[in-house]
């Protein structure tokens, strides 16, 4: 099994918010239906004006996510382990004078007491972590009763080995992030992560697809454009739009929450479930 580049971290933090850098794949096209996603849920859940909600962003990276909820009122702290990412998320969210308070430390040994935060998000780190099932251990730990924890990551499929791995990362012609950003044998079938959820008392209510809502010519002709340098990672992200769906064999979202139990057939559908583990 490859080794994946957690480091590169360090080495890109300047970049999460740059229009030339990948990342604004990930903040244009990925962080906007996934927010609305974890929003729509928020407002079920809290109410259309949610009170004052504490949101931990576990892996907040350059704080794609935690400057969504701070937008919206909630009061967010973000941690990491690289500092220079988080040198960087304090220092956009000062240009965008928000108060977040972004703490350096690890997923799996999360610095907070127990029960201390209504919503714990953690997206786009599951899969880049040797031990999953002890962040959510962690994760489990600090969520309040009743509190929601919302999640995205990738599924070990053929399809994301093909489309995740080969096309995205290996081969040059279509190359998009940097090689051994991921590791295919990391990603996580919706069933494991729903059984550890369970193990750890966070009961699953949703699994979702993230799809491309575009067509797939409009998608290639994209990718020509930004490899012949006619546009950049930002122009690219903001036409490559994701939206919710059904299809979990790529990547997929979700909510669970200390709440009623769900079989994990009710959040799962039958025929899903088989396209999801081949």
């Amino acid at each position: 099994m490859a080794s994946i580049d957690n480091a590169i971290y360090d080495r890109i933090a300047a970049a999460w918010w740059s229009d030339e850098s990948f990342m604004a794949l990930l903040r244009n096209s990925v962080n906007p239906p996934r927010f609305e996603y974890f929003r729509e849920i928020l407002a079920q859940r809290f109410g259309k004006t949610p009170p004052l909600l504490s949101v931990l962003d576990v892996g907040c990276g350059g704080g794609l996510l935690s400057e969504r909820f701070a937008a919206i009122g909630c009061a967010v702290t973000g941690i990491d382990r690289s500092l220079p990412t988080l040198a960087a998320a304090r220092d956009h969210a000062r240009s965008m004078s928000l108060a977040i308070s972004y703490q350096a430390g690890d997923a799996a040994a999360l610095p907070f007491n127990a029960a201390q935060f209504d919503v714990v998000c953690c997206c786009d780190v599951l899969e880049h972590v040797d031990d999953f099932d002890s962040v959510i251990a962690e994760i489990a730990r600090v969520i309040k009763p009743g509190g929601v924890f919302f999640f995205d990551t990738i599924n070990r499929t053929w399809r994301s080995k093909l489309i995740a791995i080969k096309l995205a990362q290996d081969w040059a012609p279509t190359r998009l992030i940097p090689r051994n950003l991921h590791v295919w044998e990391k990603f996580i079938r919706p069933r494991e992560l729903a059984a550890s959820l369970e193990r750890h008392g966070l009961l699953t209510h949703e699994f979702a697809g993230l799809s491309p809502a575009v067509n797939p010519l409009k998608a290639l002709v994209s990718l020509v454009r930004l490899k012949l340098g006619w546009i950049n990672f930002g122009q690219m992200g903001n036409s490559f739009v994701l939206a919710k769906s059904k299809d979990l064999s790529l990547s997929y979202m979700g909510f669970a929450a200390r709440s009623a139990p769900a079989a994990i057939s009710d959040v799962i559908p039958e025929a899903e479930a088989r396209a999801c583990t081949s």
